[in-house]
């Protein structure tokens, strides 16, 4: 069996190990927390803080690394770290979770309990799929999403870079979503979401714009 670091401390840290432990796939399983974040306390468990050792001998102990974090732009930083140093990255998926064969999953994804991501659906590198989330057949998700519990995504979906989905929310078929979006919970998605918005509502609706975070 293998050794797993999961990098992240916090509330996304402790979903990814109890998704771990039902994997039964690791004999141990420790934490690296965020100089960024710091870390909350997970009793009977190992916590290394990052800037106290030396890093790249940590992640040499383990098999292999999750990112555990909500933060999009955060994940996205701390994977890149880990390609750059060659470190094996997991990609750690909840035995409950309904994934077609056909389905493919990049690595560093977390896919958690209760979810079904359907025929030739895409999952790319770093994103995380919560709990009874819906990915339809022949969606692509881009890189370093977040979909939150129970979003509902018809057929034919393009999710790009970096973008949020709030919890509830719900696309429906042949919609795109730009890259470094904000869907609020909740929301009903009928129309194309260009980069860079915030949209809320039912229909979804874009509220405000951000600043460009995707490059």
């Amino acid at each position: 069996m293998k050794k797993l670091l999961i990098w992240g401390a916090g509330d996304q840290g402790t979903v990814t190990l109890n998704c771990a432990i039902a994997m039964n796939e690791y004999e141990q399983i420790d934490f690296l927390d965020f100089k960024e974040k710091g870390h909350r306390e997970i009793p009977g468990f190992i916590i290394y803080e990052e800037g106290k050792e030396d890093i790249y001998q940590i992640f040499k102990k383990y098999d292999e690394v999750i990112v555990a974090t909500g933060d999009n732009n955060l994940r996205e930083k701390k994977v890149l770290q880990l390609i750059e140093m060659n470190i094996q990255l997991a990609t750690i998926i909840h035995p409950t979770a309904i994934i077609s064969p056909y389905a493919k999953i990049s690595l560093g994804c977390t896919i958690l309990a209760y979810t079904a991501i359907n025929i030739n659906a895409c999952i790319g590198m770093g994103c995380i799929v919560n709990t009874g989330a819906i990915i339809e057949h022949d969606c692509i998700i881009k890189n370093f999403v977040n979909i939150c519990p129970a979003v509902a995504m018809a057929g034919h979906v393009i999710i790009g870079n970096k973008t949020f989905l709030g919890i509830g929310s719900t696309i429906i078929d042949d919609v795109t979503i730009g890259e470094n979006v904000t869907i609020g919970a909740g929301a009903t998605v009928i129309a194309n979401i260009p980069d860079n918005s915030v949209a809320v509502g039912v229909p979804a609706e874009v509220i405000k714009k951000k600043k460009n975070k995707t490059s």
